[in-house]
């Protein structure tokens, strides 16, 4: 628990408050994920969110948090597109980031392959041919779409990307994260303890 107590003094608190921090994730997803993260954040029972920054509704979440700056944001690194209905793809030129899209996968219909992230349903594929180069080109191209516009977020952490024990990947956000000056959401406590270190 002496972790808590250096967070706690670090967001302004006693060490010894117990604090309850909601983030609402996904913010750019879609207009109804949109507006009910507004209405959270502006009724207060969200303190934060994360931008997905690929995501179709991105530029109307980036309006909002330009006219609301006292709202901290962190950046929903994003390199899954978790339903076969409805996705995106990356911010970076997808000639550079080739493995980082859906190729020959069954049931695809009509979405053009090798244009979108892998699905949920397709993520064992993906991490299996995924390069790390490419990843952490995507996630800095994301980085940077936010801080041209202007925005100052506060933290990153990641979307449906299931690290697991792959140390790999931590490392590429925590790379990223040092090098901008923001922290990195983590959760387990290996990996606060890895952070912490």
């Amino acid at each position: 628990m002496a972790y808590n107590g250096r967070t706690n003094e670090l967001l302004g608190y006693p060490a010894d408050a117990r604090l309850l921090i909601i983030n609402a994730d996904d913010f750019g997803m879609c207009h109804a994920v949109n507006e009910a993260i507004f209405r959270t954040l502006e009724d207060g029972i969200a303190r934060s969110t994360s931008l997905m920054v690929p995501c179709p509704w991105m530029l109307h979440a980036t309006h909002f948090l330009a006219d609301h700056p006292e709202i901290p944001f962190g950046i929903h690194l994003t390199a899954i597109s978790e339903w076969a209905d409805y996705r995106w793809g990356p911010v970076a030129a997808r000639e550079k980031v080739p493995s980082l899209l859906d190729r020959d996968l069954p049931g695809q219909g009509l979405l053009k392959q090798g244009r979108y992230f892998y699905d949920f349903e397709h993520m064992p594929e993906f991490l299996g041919q995924l390069r790390l180069d490419q990843l952490e080109m995507e996630f800095r191209a994301q980085i940077e779409v936010v801080l041209t516009a202007g925005l100052k977020p506060t933290h990153l952490d990641w979307h449906c990307l299931r690290i697991g024990d792959r140390a790999e990947l931590f490392e590429v956000m925590f790379k990223l994260a040092r090098e901008y000056g923001l922290a990195l959401r983590v959760a387990g406590r290996s990996w606060i303890e890895t952070l912490q270190s």
